[in-house]
């Protein structure tokens, strides 16, 4: 069994890249450079916190939201055209990923101490931006 597993994996790890191989790999580069951005956002030393922008008050959660919505939408699309995947697997993926990441990189924010602070309206904010993302993916992609 450990055998034919470890020849599988060498097969497929050790085989031609093909055109469906590079497609692939392309519809993942969107979500990993927004992944990337979100991570290096969150997790470099802030300035003053409480931002209001244009009066609005806690503007910095229309960030977390739109961000988490963006990344979680861009997770969903390379995950929806696989078709050994159901939409249903997509969802739950994508949805898990934008919430724990989320929430994971809040804690962080929790332990560095350098001008950042922890929220729980920010782990709010991009949960509800990640359900509106795998929202958004669902309606854009849909198969009819």
């Amino acid at each position: 069994m450990i055998g034919s597993r470890a020849l599988f994996l060498r097969a497929h790890y050790l085989a031609p890249v093909t055109q469906q191989n590079k497609v692939t790999w392309m519809r993942w580069l969107p979500a990993a450079v927004w992944g990337l951005a979100i991570l290096i956002l969150s997790l470099m030393p802030g300035g003053p916190g409480g931002l209001n922008f244009l009066g609005i008050p806690h503007f910095d959660k229309i960030g977390h939201f739109g961000m988490y919505a963006i990344w979680t939408l861009l997770i969903y699309w390379p995950l929806q055209c696989q078709p050994a995947r159901g939409s249903g697997r997509a969802v739950w993926i994508a949805l898990i990923t934008g919430v724990v990441i989320g929430i994971v990189l809040e804690f962080g924010q929790y332990f560095m101490r350098q001008g950042r602070s922890f929220e729980v309206a920010d782990m709010v904010a991009n949960a509800l931006g990640a359900m509106t993302g795998v929202v958004a993916g669902m309606w854009l992609f849909s198969r009819k």
